[in-house]
């Protein structure tokens, strides 16, 4: 029976995707993160200009070979082969002679553990789907990953179906402690992918919480025009909006698109919590009695409601705000072209719109900078949102032999992206991390520091306010320091990426550490992917995207909310709140 069910989700899956895939752009890289750093090793990097060194044949087996006593980084007596599949990201960019299979990586871990590594296939699209064949057929290689989008009913299937190899006594045993030491830091991903109380799945993790909370953006030199003014409370942020659109000519407020993203993340200004509710993303918190409940059934949100109302009858927000695109579109149009001069967005936005804004309008000083979002009292920032942020799983065959070598590969490139004990020279840094070389490792070898965009801002602000650059031990971090003096120095627009996530005090990332700081923040209480009773749920979504837009236009009262709310329960909504209690409440 488990297999049936298994085969039945799979080939589900499969139409699903096959059906998303056809929608996808083609040249969409397989990770994409503004955030994302890279960094250190200890293998000595050919001479500038030196070709690297040939593949070296071997005959490596895999067949169990009893792991080395000692630490991770000794290598294995018998050369060990670790077969895995991987999504080709368009960002891979090897060196004349290298491929997937023979690259400074590889070589690596040949040459330090004794460890060879060996793709059976790599696709740059279509990954999904070709996994669900490759387990159809029972073809798996020895290690891979699945993807966050369908990571809880795969890895539950196969798991069930006894096809994942139980990684508890490796991954305790043989992994860095640098690496087990992350579930310090989030104690809580991990338990996603156990069964029993066992490991079967490891989570690659994210860059840093640090990167989640919203801020409000306002365009610097109009701001100061109007005196820098405070931004505590939500008045302070209208008069604002009202000198934008007097003083500078801003045709509307604040920027709003069409999926209303932006909107939603400013609720937490009056309380609410909200996820981006066109995906049927939800933020989920306990009410008084203890049960989960999504954010948009608190109180909070009908006066959220309400102040959207009143801004679009005063003008702050465009009357064509549900045709106004995001990527590429009207939204951002307007925002590039000096038409409106604030908007919610996310700490990266020095890369999102940054260098257009400053090229396009010839003016420096028209860039956007970050404020955390007010409140209506003003007594203390609004709180930021947490969304659950794990990016894979990374899984063994039930069949593989040789945990203990995975866990000492994944141990070496944590050690050379992340850790300040890898020491690398500026050559080794090239040679491992150029044209993102790191990624063609990331699928299923790297988990990912969830402290780095946090280290990353502390040693970067560092260097630039003292010139000390010693303890810029990743290629992340000499690539912000790098792009932030660019931009301070020389007022090169590529730069402003970095500089205003973490080149100065006021930055984004130095806002959202003050929330941390201060525990200004809320968490969901669905820390881990959508249960699978989602499904049957169905797009509830859909029921609440046309009644918020409707209450913002004046259609319909906010007092209506209710009433609206009544019906998503009744349509689905009902199946989602009980699942995430049966799944994540404690």
């Amino acid at each position: 029976m488990k297999k049936k069910n298994l085969f039945r989700c799979i080939a589900l899956l499969f139409i699903v995707v096959m059906l998303v895939a056809a929608c996808a752009p083609a040249d969409t890289p397989a990770e994409v993160d503004p955030a994302d750093p890279a960094a250190p090793a200890d293998t000595p990097a050919p001479a500038p200009g030196e070709d690297p060194p040939p593949a070296v044949a071997t005959e490596g087996t895999r067949e169990f070979v009893a792991p080395p006593p000692g630490h991770w980084d000794q290598p294995f007596s018998e050369t060990v082969r670790i077969t895995a599949v991987a999504p080709h990201g368009t960002n891979w960019h090897f060196r004349d002679g290298d491929d997937v299979n023979n690259n400074p990586w590889t070589r690596l871990y040949l040459d330090r553990l004794n460890v060879e590594v060996v793709f059976d296939w790599t696709t740059v699209d279509g990954y999904a789907e070709r996994l669900n064949m490759a387990i159809l057929a029972r073809d798996l290689p020895d290690v891979w990953n699945i993807g966050a989008d369908s990571d809880s009913r795969l890895f539950n299937q196969l798991q069930a179906d006894g096809m994942l190899l139980d990684l508890t006594d490796a991954y305790r045993t043989y992994a860095s402690q640098r690496i087990q030491d992350f579930e310090i830091t989030d104690p809580y991903t991990i338990q996603n992918f156990m069964v029993g109380g066992r490991v079967y799945g490891l989570p690659r993790l994210y860059y840093g919480q640090i990167d989640q909370p919203w801020h409000m953006w306002v365009r610097k030199d109009w701001y100061e025009a109007a005196g820098s003014p405070e931004i505590r409370t939500v008045a302070d942020l209208e008069d604002l909006m009202r000198a934008f659109m007097t003083d500078q000519g801003a045709a509307y407020g604040i920027g709003v698109n069409d999926n209303l993203q932006w909107l939603l993340r400013t609720a937490p200004m009056w309380g609410a919590y909200i996820g981006n509710i066109h995906n049927n993303e939800y933020f989920w918190m306990p009410d008084a009695t203890g049960r989960l409940r999504p954010g948009i059934s608190f109180p909070e949100f009908e006066v959220a409601l309400e102040n959207w109302a009143r801004w679009f009858s005063e003008g702050f927000i465009s009357p064509e705000f549900m045709m106004m695109g995001e990527w590429g579109g009207r939204a951002q149009e307007d925002i590039v072209n000096g038409v409106v001069g604030m908007h919610a967005w996310w700490q990266w936005w020095g890369w999102y719109s940054g260098p257009a804004i400053v090229d396009n309008l010839n003016n420096n000083d028209a860039y956007f900078i970050p404020f955390n979002m007010p409140t209506v009292d003003g007594a203390q920032p609004a709180r930021g949102q947490i969304f659950y942020p794990n990016f894979d799983v990374l899984v063994a065959n039930a069949d593989f032999q040789n945990p203990a070598a995975w866990m000492r590969v994944l141990s070496l490139v944590d050690h050379m992206i992340f850790s300040p004990d890898a020491d690398l020279t500026a050559d080794e840094l090239e040679y491992y991390m150029l044209h993102g070389m790191e990624h063609a490792m990331a699928f299923p070898f790297k988990i990912i520091d969830p402290q780095t965009d946090m280290l990353q801002y502390i040693h970067v602000l560092h260097a630039l306010e003292t010139g000390d650059t010693s303890e810029l031990f990743t290629t992340g971090m000499q690539f912000k320091h790098r792009d932030s003096l660019a931009w301070i120095n020389g007022q090169e627009s590529h730069g402003l990426g970095a500089y205003l996530q973490m080149g100065f005090d006021g930055s984004a990332y130095a806002r959202s550490q003050h929330l941390f700081d201060i525990g200004r923040v809320v968490t969901t209480a669905m820390w881990g992917v959508a249960p699978e009773e989602f499904a049957e749920a169905g797009t509830t979504g859909d029921i609440l995207m046309e009644e918020i837009m409707a209450i913002i236009m004046g259609i319909r009262p906010a007092s209506d909310w209710p009433q609206i709310l009544e019906q998503w329960y009744a349509q689905g909504g009902q199946i989602k709140e009980d699942a995430v209690n049966l799944h994540f409440g404690r």
